[in-house]
């Protein structure tokens, strides 16, 4: 990757031309990783929901909805794990178990994938989940159908 910004710029807009791109994958990295400023739908998810998920990553507040696996992180691990989502420009994106949690973590900007590790159930898309992100332009695709 070039250290001009602006050349970053150009590859990413570059690789966009060259047609649909496959993000996401099977993750699972101890500690955690950064966030890829090259996956653009970490970046629709991040503009979607990622405030919000920082904001309620506090575990030690005593929120029930932490422990109850309601909260927002929870409802989108169960939105990305085994769930196929495609952008309208034709990009993809796919999550195992573990990469949807490194996925939340890298957001979050702490922990790892082990900290929403089936933490809700999988294959299951939240409709606030599942509207933030069609504003962004994507739609999930479940074993049920077009969501």
């Amino acid at each position: 990757m070039p250290d001009d910004p602006d050349d970053a710029e150009r590859e990413r807009a570059v690789a966009a031309l060259r047609g649909p791109r496959e993000f996401g994958g099977m993750g699972g990295a101890t500690g955690g990783r950064p966030r890829d400023p090259d996956d653009l739908f970490e970046a629709a998810l991040d503009r979607a929901l990622g405030e919000r998920l920082r904001r309620e990553h506090n575990p030690n507040l005593g929120r029930p909805d932490w422990f109850e696996g309601t909260g927002i992180g929870h409802r989108l691990w169960g939105s990305l794990a085994n769930v196929d989502w495609q952008h309208t420009n034709g990009d993809t994106a796919g999550y195992s178990f573990r990469a949807a949690g490194d996925l939340i973590a890298a957001i979050i900007g702490e922990g790892d994938y082990m900290d929403w590790y089936c933490s809700h159930a999988h294959g299951v898309v939240d409709p606030e989940i599942a509207e933030a992100m069609a504003r962004e332009g994507w739609t999930a695709t479940t074993m049920e159908g077009e969501l």
